[in-house]
């Protein structure tokens, strides 16, 4: 499962981490995903199609 989750990386995810898309490509539901903190990583991983969670503060969601 190690050499295939690194082939996916480099066939699949590295080059739309490299150049981005326009618009966002669909998410794999095969990939487990992530949670950041980081706006800009939240959206590189967003585009490039990984399932990912943006964690912050209660105060900044708008009402």
């Amino acid at each position: 499962l190690d050499i295939h989750a690194l082939l996916d990386y480099a066939k699949v995810l590295y080059p739309l981490l490299v150049t981005p898309p326009s618009k966002p490509v669909r998410a794999n539901p095969t990939w487990m995903g992530c949670f950041t903190k980081r706006t800009e990583i939240c959206e590189s991983l967003y585009f490039a199609g990984v399932p990912v969670w943006l964690v912050h503060h209660e105060l900044l969601i708008p009402s």
